[in-house]
């Protein structure tokens, strides 16, 4: 079996927002597979979350967003979001699978339905 190259990322502490936020950009020439960590601790039941990869074109240095970002989240708990070559439906914790490239240059953006508060943090596991 050959190595794999993986990276651990912090790309959101632990805080209470209540509008959209985006984690990044990031470059990353030769990943292959990326999974993020959303833990919501308080959530407010209305609105929701929603969480989407955003790849940048590279002529107009635009962000487009790569997934729908699945159901809204509104309640507390953890929630994995898997991106890349993987063939397995979203399961267990995973609440949403999109088996696709993963672009050079991304972003992840958090999307709020509403402006009520929501805490959470969000972290990224990166594969080569």
């Amino acid at each position: 079996m050959a190595a794999t190259n993986k990276a651990r990322r912090q790309l959101l502490a632990s805080a209470v927002r209540s509008a959209t936020t985006v984690a990044g950009p990031f470059t990353d020439d030769f990943g292959r597979f990326l999974r993020l960590y959303l833990n919501v601790t308080a959530a407010s039941g209305t609105g929701g979350l929603t969480v989407q990869l955003r790849g940048y074109d590279p002529v107009s240095g635009v962000a487009m967003p790569l997934n729908s970002g699945g159901t809204a989240i509104t309640a507390a708990g953890a929630y994995v979001f898997e991106f890349g070559l993987a063939e397995a439906a979203a399961s267990g914790a995973v609440h949403d699978a999109v088996a696709r490239p993963l672009p050079c240059v991304y972003d992840v953006q958090v999307t709020h339905g509403d402006g009520s508060n929501y805490t959470y943090s969000l972290g990224a596991e990166a594969f080569q």
